[in-house]
């Protein structure tokens, strides 16, 4: 009797085991494509700035679709929320030098299995930066 459980606790180890090191894989994976892609939309959104809000909105979207659809990542357009708000800015409809903004992107929290409980929050990446584009009417 003793031999038939520790065959059991051996078979249920071996496969919890793979299972926790793929969603800690799928996990991780999910924080770096998410902090890719961020980067890659601030930095757009630092170095051209926009006419306004929705401008601004539909080019950051336009770029992380870009960019999921280049390298592709294991991320999808859907499931991504994004949001681009300015914290400071000298004019209130144009983006331009100097405003500063935030880009935060969400995502539902990444699983492989739902044997292994995770939080059912969201994972998300924050941040800031300031428009660096100098567009001057002379």
């Amino acid at each position: 009797m003793g031999q038939i459980v520790a065959v059991i606790l051996s078979v249920m180890v071996l496969l919890v085991v793979p299972l926790g090191v793929l969603q800690v894989h799928t996990v991780l994976q999910a924080k770096n494509e998410l902090l890719e892609i961020s980067a890659v939309a601030t930095k757009h959104v630092s170095n051209h700035g926009g006419a306004n809000d929705t401008v601004v909105q539909q080019e950051v979207r336009s770029i992380i679709e870009r960019e999921l659809a280049e390298k592709r990542f294991s991320l999808s357009g859907q499931e991504l929320a994004v949001t681009v708000a300015r914290t400071r800015s000298a004019d209130p409809i144009l983006w331009s030098h100097e405003d500063e903004f935030y880009l935060r992107l969400e995502i539902p929290y990444p699983r492989f299995t739902r044997l292994i409980p995770m939080p059912s929050q969201s994972m998300e990446v924050v941040r800031y930066g300031t428009i660096n584009m100098m567009d001057y009417d002379l």
